[in-house]
């Protein structure tokens, strides 16, 4: 459990402890000064890690899986960023379309099965494409990341398959959040941190801006094709928001955690050792945050391949007849959410120059438990609501009693004991 000061931190965030309000979700946030590659002069406040304890189940809902417009929520990619109040959530839809849609989030039910869920109304803005509303040369053709500021969307993407590591300009910002499909659409920019950084989009807390040397965080991982071009584990990269909107080209990052080919997270990707439950070829993480109250990075995603059987190249998993498309786990069960927590602490020291950005570990990982996701459980992105202390994951294809083909996401909120 968290000790009091954790819990006077946290309801200083939400606007009690005598503390301010916090912004509304999604709402703008203090981010337009530039990188700050200095060393601080102090390190970050003194605050307790996050232990996955502390995050409990407070609710779920569920998504029609009807088309609306362009694309509709079966094979969902599942990246989401919350609305300017926090009551809505911008999602993308159909993996092969890559368009998004604004649903209103109904109320969240703690049930046990999908029928007990609310059912989400039809969007209030229906599926509409944005990758290529724009000149696209390099074949951007995934949405990785999404976040709201000052009215406008901001856009990480990809090449789902960019086989020579060659993307460079990978965001975009619609202008007029509110007006998906009228829009005006500008990009792509350059992103320093390019694929290593091209994902989620999370606001730090206040109180490790100065630390840390910004107010925004950009991440990604491994997890897609090319793993060379990836950060073979979950990244976090600080910069600024008014870059962005502003269009500077490029965008600079300042790298606190990121990996290589050459330095992963974890050796061993197969898992021939059988000992490897950190990160293996089948690892992605989708989202990341620094939790308020805490000095804990949290990531999350999922993984598999980690017991003794390890991880395979299109081979055949054991009990089945055909042998998989590409990486996969020996056994067909061994498949799981994960959670990898990072000490702020450690992203502070590498900004201080006594740590490198690949040195840096998990001070926690492991399985991470949601209701809904069952099978080979995957996560398509996450949401943090700093107004009322939700955490929101997507756990894809979890939906099925919506039709024979049908098979949106669910979105399960957790919050903090």
């Amino acid at each position: 459990m968290l000790h009091r000061a954790l819990v006077c931190s946290l309801l200083i965030s939400l606007g009690g402890c005598d503390g301010a309000s916090a912004p509304d979700a999604g709402s703008a946030v203090d981010a337009g000064s530039a990188v700050d590659a200095a060393p601080p002069d102090a390190g970050p406040v003194e605050l307790p890690l996050l232990a996955v304890e502390d995050l409990e189940v407070a609710g779920a809902f569920r998504l029609p899986s009807a088309t609306f417009g362009a694309s509709d929520l079966n094979y969902a990619n599942g990246v989401i960023a919350l609305g300017a109040t926090g009551e809505t959530m911008f999602i993308v839809g159909h993996a092969h379309r890559q368009a998004v849609a604004e649903f209103r989030i109904p109320e969240l039910v703690q049930g046990e099965t999908l029928s007990e869920l609310n059912m989400a109304d039809p969007p209030l803005q229906p599926f509409v494409g944005v990758l290529d509303r724009v000149d696209n040369p390099q074949a951007i053709s995934r949405v990785t990341g999404m976040w709201l500021q000052d009215g406008a969307l901001l856009v990480n993407g990809v090449e789902y398959y960019d086989a020579p590591g060659d993307n460079t300009h990978t965001t975009l910002v619609l202008r007029d959040a509110s007006d998906l499909a009228g829009s005006t659409v500008d990009g792509y920019f350059r992103l320093e941190g390019r694929a290593h950084a091209s994902g989620w989009f999370s606001a730090l807390p206040e109180a490790h801006r100065e630390a840390l040397g910004g107010a925004m965080i950009a991440g990604n991982s491994s997890g897609l094709p090319i793993i060379s071009r990836l950060s073979v584990g979950p990244t976090a990269f600080v910069f600024a928001v008014d870059d962005v909107v502003g269009g500077a080209e490029p965008i600079p990052t300042s790298p606190l955690l990121d990996y290589s080919l050459a330095t992963p997270l974890r050796e061993d990707l197969a898992n021939g050792g059988g000992d490897n439950d950190l990160w293996t070829h089948l690892s992605r993480a989708v989202y990341g945050f620094v939790v308020p109250g805490t000095r804990t990075y949290a990531t999350f995603g999922h993984s598999g391949g980690h017991g003794p059987m390890g991880v395979c190249y299109k081979c055949v998993p054991e009990g089945r007849d055909a042998e998989c498309g590409g990486y996969c786990s020996r056994d067909p069960r061994d498949y799981s959410l994960m959670y990898w927590f990072f000490d702020v602490e450690d992203l502070a020291a590498v900004r201080a120059g006594t740590m490198a950005p690949h040195e840096v570990r998990p001070y926690a990982h492991g399985p991470f438990e949601s209701p809904f996701a069952d099978g080979r459980p995957q996560m398509g992105g996450g949401a943090w609501d700093a107004e009322r202390g939700l955490l929101y994951l997507t756990m894809l294809a979890a939906d099925r009693e919506q039709g024979r083909y049908a098979n949106p996401p669910v979105v399960v909120a957790y919050r903090l004991r």
